[in-house]
């Protein structure tokens, strides 16, 4: 098969096959930037943004929830101190939004019944919680001596309950009524009714949770065909020793404990997230941190780190290697070009 030939320079080209190389080489620029897209969507889908909108929404079922991107989380039982339990509910959804003045975290889990009165014994309510530090991860353990963390806590008997929580359980007898030491001290907990649903607690580790002077937390939990969907809203700033801070620079450490009241979960028998989310409000990204990095880990996560530790480096790496694109296409189609137009010249 004859062919044209031209000169360069002391090089003589082959024109026949020089055209079908670049074919051959255009085909193989395209594949690049194809495999490109594709690994650059497997490896950035793990941080999801803090969804921005124009007003934080109240209601579980709002229509703000509907674009925000969510992260399901496993829960298991609580064995890091006595009383040792729960663990009947295998996972919370969470979802969260803000806007320049309000934050707010949607949770979601499966629970077939509704436990909403405490007013005899052996009830118990439906809960759930989440816990928070801004800065460094604070421990698992509710925090420590010298790492106070910052608690949200709703009870579903605090919203839904028809009757007076409590009961007449924790009434002392008197000589002309009935004395109810803890409704009269204060406690949030021994309150017939509530303005609000949210509590604001904070804590130091097992056994230090103390109520907030601030009370600025707000909470709605609602009925779902398979459990509770609720939100817990809040203002960015408060004026709370120890409330979590939504600013600029502050990484948030966010972890979520669920109560099943008709499990006999409790106090410390819960539904307990080992698993830390982070979030930053600088760059807005809701994400799972490394379970290897976790305090209070199970043992399973203690085996599998190394695991997850090489498939998280493997991970940075071919995303840094995908998006560095000029580079790839030009070694890419460069040598599609030379190999091509060699074996064709054959």
């Amino acid at each position: 098969m004859s062919s044209e030939r031209w000169g360069l320079g002391p090089v003589e080209i082959d024109r026949n096959a020089a055209r079908r190389a670049t074919k051959l080489a255009a085909v193989v620029l395209c594949l690049v930037m194809a495999v490109q897209v594709v690994i650059v969507a497997v490896f950035t889908l793990g941080p999801h943004p803090l969804q921005s909108v124009t007003e934080v929404p109240a209601e579980p079922d709002a229509q703000a929830w509907d674009g925000a991107p969510s992260e399901t989380l496993s829960l298991d039982r609580q064995q890091m101190t006595t009383p040792y339990g729960g663990g009947s509910v295998d996972n919370v959804t969470v979802q969260a939004v803000t806007n320049d003045t309000h934050v707010a975290f949607r949770l979601e889990w499966e629970d077939p019944t509704a436990d909403t009165e405490i007013d005899e014994p052996d009830a118990y309510s439906d809960a759930a919680a989440i816990m928070l530090r801004s800065g460094s991860k604070p421990p698992v353990t509710m925090g420590a001596n010298g790492d106070p963390v910052n608690i949200w806590y709703w009870r579903s008997s605090w919203q839904h309950s028809d009757a007076d929580p409590g009961g007449d359980m924790y009434a002392y007898p008197h000589p002309d009524s009935e004395t109810k030491p803890g409704t009269v001290a204060g406690n949030p907990l021994s309150q017939s009714t509530h303005n609000q649903y949210g509590q604001n607690y904070y804590a130091t580790g097992f056994g230090s949770l103390t109520n907030a002077e601030t009370q600025p937390v707000a909470a709605n939990g609602q009925r779902t065909d398979d459990g509770w969907a609720l939100v817990f809203q809040r203002e960015h700033e408060t004026a709370g020793d120890y409330d979590a801070v939504f600013e600029d620079g502050e990484q948030m450490y966010l972890t979520y404990a669920i109560w099943n009241g008709s499990a006999d979960e409790a106090n410390g028998e819960k539904s307990l997230s080992y698993q830390f989310l982070t979030l930053d409000p600088g760059d807005g990204t809701l994400s799972e941190t490394d379970s290897a990095d976790d305090e209070g880990a199970n043992e399973t996560d203690t085996n599998d780190s190394g695991v997850v530790a090489s498939a998280t480096t493997s991970a940075r790496w071919a995303t840094r290697a995908a998006t560095n694109w000029p580079a790839a296409i030009v070694l890419a189609t460069g040598a599609a070009w030379l190999i091509s137009y060699w074996r064709i010249r054959e």
